[in-house]
């Protein structure tokens, strides 16, 4: 498998350029296909938790490249980052019904601005976690492992800037039961 490094992107991502001959250990599974720009790609469907249309972006300076800023998804505060950026394409406005594709990655909530969502499609999937290229009828898509997106430092950056999600940071009550988020009580 040939692995490069593209200019645009932080020096500690990497793109693979594999393409899944029939003769590699794959199996078959379903991703969902998005746009940016002029180009299709793909995200595996279990990494996937569900699109939404873009809501208020909270701005975070210094962020690294791509990264927009934070949104409140649930109680959770969920990162944003804008692909076309992160790809070292050119900036678009956002609409209203500028999509959101909500991934989980190493436990981490991402949301991710893309152009437009296209479809589910089935494909031959490349046994390697490494990002790939998949073939559907004469198109090939590039697969984005959602894993790859942020490296450790951006990680560590993230992690130092937000506040951690209620489900990561739970007080534990005598019985060892989880006794916060509590309901909001009415004062009478």
């Amino acid at each position: 498998m040939k692995k490069k490094r593209m200019s645009s992107l932080p020096s500690d991502t990497v793109v693979s350029t594999a393409v899944v001959s029939p003769s590699e250990e794959a199996t078959v599974g379903s991703i969902l296909t998005f746009q940016l720009a002029t180009q299709r790609y793909g995200l595996p469907v279990t990494a996937v938790n569900q699109i939404v249309e873009i809501v208020a972006i909270t701005h975070l300076p210094q962020m690294p490249q791509g990264i927009q800023g934070a949104i409140n998804v649930h109680g959770r505060v969920v990162p944003v980052i804008d692909l076309r950026l992160r790809f070292g394409l050119d900036c678009m406005p956002y609409h209203l019904h500028t999509p959101l594709i909500l991934v989980e990655a190493d436990g981490q909530l991402l949301a991710l601005i893309v152009d437009a969502v296209d479809d589910v499609v089935e494909v031959v999937l490349p046994a390697a976690e490494e990002t790939a290229v998949v073939q559907v009828g004469q198109e090939l898509i590039p697969l984005v492992n959602v894993a790859h997106l942020l490296n450790r430092q951006e990680r560590q950056q993230l992690a130092h800037r937000l506040p951690p999600s209620p489900a990561q940071h739970r007080p534990i009550t005598k019985t060892g039961l989880a006794c916060w988020p509590q309901e909001p009580r009415l004062h009478e």
